[in-house]
């Protein structure tokens, strides 16, 4: 809620400036003794609510005594998408599990290609990212609070999308790569991963 009353309502800003502040308190919480793991949790969990346009009002009755939160334009890279995306993911992450989380974001690419806006491998992309970072939010807690709090980038947490395919409707995508698991698909999602091996604070710390 500070945070946002920083801003006028519904500005843009970007999830690099969202996570050093609220990282730095779940870092200050563990230090006195809570549990890191929960600390990051509760940090992401917070974060996708808010990127999402909900409060935790609507899971907490205890939360409706809490000050209200103004709502902000979450984004990466000057999209929204990319930042709900890779909060949703991480979420997932914490909550069941990497394989989970990548199943989720595939799916819902291939309903896209279906009848939405198009099968996307940036979208693809953000998934894979935010399930890295919620897998090591969980698995090394404090040294990624460290980390954040130093301060980020985007380009710190997310890779370089601009030049990957998107919007792909279901006969594009079934021409250009066939099916999900074919060679020419499973090439794309190499380059993802090693795009995403290039960042540290998604990898081993």
């Amino acid at each position: 809620a500070e945070l946002a009353a920083r801003h006028a309502p519904g500005t843009a800003v970007s999830l690099a400036e969202l996570l050093p502040p609220m990282f730095a308190l779940a870092r200050e919480r563990s230090a006195i003794g809570h549990a890191a793991g929960a600390e990051n949790r509760a940090a992401i969990l917070t974060l996708a609510l808010l990127a999402n346009q909900r409060g935790w009002a609507s899971f907490m009755p205890t939360a409706r005594a809490w000050a209200p939160v103004r709502p902000l334009e979450v984004t990466l890279f000057k999209r929204e998408d990319f930042a709900m995306h890779f909060l949703v993911s991480a979420v997932l992450a914490i909550e069941g599990g990497g394989p989970l989380a990548d199943a989720i974001g595939v799916d819902k690419e291939l309903a896209d290609a279906r009848s939405g806006s198009g099968f996307s491998f940036n979208d693809i992309a953000s998934d894979r990212a935010g399930t890295r970072f919620g897998l090591r939010a969980r698995q090394t807690p404090k040294q990624l609070q460290a980390l954040i709090t130093e301060g980020l980038q985007e380009r710190d947490f997310m890779p370089e999308l601009a030049d990957l395919p998107e919007y792909l409707r279901e006969q594009d995508f079934v021409q250009r790569y066939g099916r999900v698991g074919s060679p020419a698909y499973l090439q794309m999602m190499a380059d993802i991963e090693a795009r995403l091996d290039a960042i540290a604070i998604l990898n081993s710390l």
